[in-house]
């Protein structure tokens, strides 16, 4: 069982500062994490439409803000690219040559499982590497995740990525879902598990995992200073720290500075309200819409146990609206 981190603060961390990056600031945390000997880094959203001084990208080699651009003097890094199923046309992509060392993430919800696994398929037959993120993994039925592990098994993609989008996975169920899906997904597809903070078990959940002996290789999402929306992620430099390889240091010199500036601007981190969306399972950014409201701590519970089943794991607005009426 291998180990490896990917650090997603160019991508999920853009949740706090909507993917502003300076192309100067791209640059040095891509170099920082390389330097560090960070595995895997992932460099932000694929878009249809991209922005310069961003990290959403419209493409690898074309477009108006290239991956390529950031990425072309290490082509011996694994670099990672993700897309929402239904927001980004993958034939677009098959008009590029991708480079060997970039894979691409596809993330999505249930309802779009179809058309996520239609896409990780199509660039699967033409040799691009690929992540099957779906969201919201453990409101999964035992049912729903053997039939999802079916289609996995099928298509053999480079991983399967553990997604904890709420943030409310404890540390006895993290382990329980880790041992199911090594138990059933075929030899050769890696693990990967993307956390969120908001019960401040981040940490506590990816140690675990990494303790365990299991049969597949080990992929952990984190981000610099846990950077991301909300709760933020689990801390790129901590699990570094306890997996004992990295260096550390260079990450705090160059990129910490870089994204300690941005938190100045625009905290993230714990709250109690985000606590409370990450114990019942739904969208950090109903939590988030609370906390920006009048409403008094002592009703998030029940408010945010009061939203209908359809809304919970997608944000609506209207839904949000709803619960300052109640």
């Amino acid at each position: 069982m291998e180990i490896n981190l990917l650090d997603c603060t160019l991508r999920d961390g853009g949740y706090v500062n909507n993917w502003n990056f300076a192309c100067d600031d791209i640059k040095a945390i891509i170099s920082s994490l390389v330097s560090a000997g960070v595995e895997f880094v992932e460099c932000g959203f694929l878009k249809m439409q991209g922005q310069y001084n961003s990290t959403l990208f419209d493409g690898i080699k074309k477009g108006c803000n290239p991956l390529v651009e950031y990425i072309k003097d290490y082509p011996e890094q694994k670099f990672t690219l993700m897309f929402n199923a239904g927001e980004f046309d993958v034939e677009s992509l098959l008009k590029e040559e991708i480079p060997d060392n970039i894979y691409i993430r596809i993330a999505f919800r249930k309802n779009l499982a179809a058309r996520a696994l239609q896409d990780a398929e199509l660039l699967l037959k033409n040799g691009i590497k690929v992540f099957v993120n779906p969201m919201f993994t453990n409101i999964y039925t035992e049912t729903e995740l053997n039939s999802l592990l079916e289609e996995v098994n099928r298509l053999k993609p480079y991983a399967l990525c553990i997604t904890d989008t709420a943030g409310g996975l404890i540390v006895k169920n993290t382990i329980k879902l880790v041992k199911f899906i090594d138990k059933k997904l075929e030899r050769g597809i890696a693990i990967d598990f993307h956390s969120h903070n908001n019960l401040n078990l981040s940490f506590s959940n990816a140690s675990a995992i990494a303790g365990l002996k299991l049969r597949h290789n080990l992929i952990l999402d984190c981000c610099i200073s846990g950077m991301g929306r909300g709760a933020g992620n689990l801390n790129t430099v901590d699990i570094a720290k306890y997996l004992g390889r990295y260096n550390v240091g260079v990450i705090n010199k160059g990129a910490g500075k870089i994204i300690s500036d941005i938190y100045k601007k625009i905290p993230w981190g714990l709250s109690y309200a985000l606590y409370q969306s990450g114990r019942l399972v739904c969208h950090p950014d109903y939590a988030i819409y609370l906390e920006n409201s009048k409403i008094k701590h002592a009703e998030y519970k029940k408010l945010l146990s009061s939203l209908p089943e359809d809304f919970k794991y997608k944000y609506n607005k209207t839904a949000a609206e709803n619960l300052l009426n109640m």
